[in-house]
């Protein structure tokens, strides 16, 4: 308050109009305060309200704090963010001085980047390293945010902060290298692509194209690859028909007789399935599973259809051993 006392008062032990209108009229040697000077009271009660929201509305650093749990949460944070910078960006290094190195401090604030260096001898001075100090700032929230969600090192860059602004895509910031040991701050987003990378760009259309782009050419050699396994497994079914082709019922009997054989190895093998009804219930009696010995002893004959569904069932047997 701005009011001059003229009697010494007391610290008041609650700030509300009714303890500081006593400690005004204790001051000013007054029974009653004048409409000035109440209003004066209840101007330093609002100012005192004002600066309590701001203390509780600014961001507050946990591990400004002490304690044992909050010093080892910040040197599993401190060694993450240690390993993805020596992993992804260029650092000082140098085995024959001493203080050579990155020493590395992390604060919860907005993000941010700090970088002092230094020339460092040897104790000898036969050899010259560089020394650098290097402070980050991290959202409050990085731990939950960035490092559980996968993001810590999206895309070969150190996140430091980030807010899922879609299921696939957050609004974030992370570290950027320039030239030799200087860093910088970019704020924009990261896509997640289908193939599980992440793409970063200055806006989320920008993002969403690199990821979408970088998805096409997955998904192309997804089909290649799938193309190329299809065309190695027809090549084996169809060394494996031209095997059965060459042996007698009873040597088939004799080499495969056990395996399983079911309506499905037919289809699979492309008879259509009208056919492949008709021969189970001319041949089989309606059976649709049995195994090869079973197939044979029907005395059916040994025709083009038999022979693929005979070598789509060894094949799947093959496969499962």
């Amino acid at each position: 308050m701005n009011l001059r006392f003229t009697h010494p008062v007391s610290k008041p032990s609650r700030v509300t109009y009714d303890a500081l209108a006593a400690l005004a009229r204790q001051g000013l040697g007054k029974s009653r305060l004048n409409p000035a000077e109440a209003a004066e009271v209840r101007a330093a009660i609002e100012r005192h309200k004002q600066r309590q929201r701001a203390r509780e509305q600014a961001p507050r650093d946990p591990l400004a704090k002490s304690g044992r749990w909050l010093r080892r949460l910040n040197k599993k944070m401190v060694d993450v963010i240690y390993r993805i910078l020596h992993d992804h960006y260029r650092m000082p290094s140098a085995r024959w001085v001493d203080e050579a190195g990155t020493y590395l401090t992390v604060s919860f604030s907005s993000p941010s980047v700090s970088v002092q260096k230094y020339e460092v001898w040897h104790r000898k001075h036969p050899w010259r390293a560089t020394k650098l100090q290097m402070t980050l700032g991290v959202s409050v929230s990085w731990r939950a945010d960035v490092y559980c969600a996968g993001l810590a090192k999206a895309g070969g860059l150190l996140t430091l902060a980030a807010k899922q602004v879609a299921e696939d895509a957050w609004e974030a910031s992370w570290l950027v290298q320039g030239r030799g040991y200087d860093f910088g701050i970019e704020r924009g987003y990261i896509v997640r692509a289908a193939d599980g990378t992440y793409a970063h760009g200055r806006t989320l259309k920008s993002a969403r194209a690199i990821a979408d782009g970088r998805t096409k050419v997955w998904g192309e050699k997804l089909r290649q690859a799938h193309a190329r396994k299809r065309a190695e497994a027809q090549a084996r079914l169809r060394e494996l028909r031209d095997q059965l082709a060459g042996m007698t019922r009873g040597q088939i009997i004799a080499a495969f007789g056990d395996v399983p054989i079911s309506l499905r190895d037919s289809l699979r093998a492309g008879n259509c399935p009208d056919g492949t009804r008709s021969w189970i219930n001319k041949w089989a009696d309606g059976r649709t599973s049995g195994t090869v010995s079973n197939v044979l002893n029907t005395g059916a004959p040994l025709d083009e259809y038999l022979l693929r569904a005979l070598a789509v069932a060894i094949a799947r047997q093959r496969a499962s051993v």
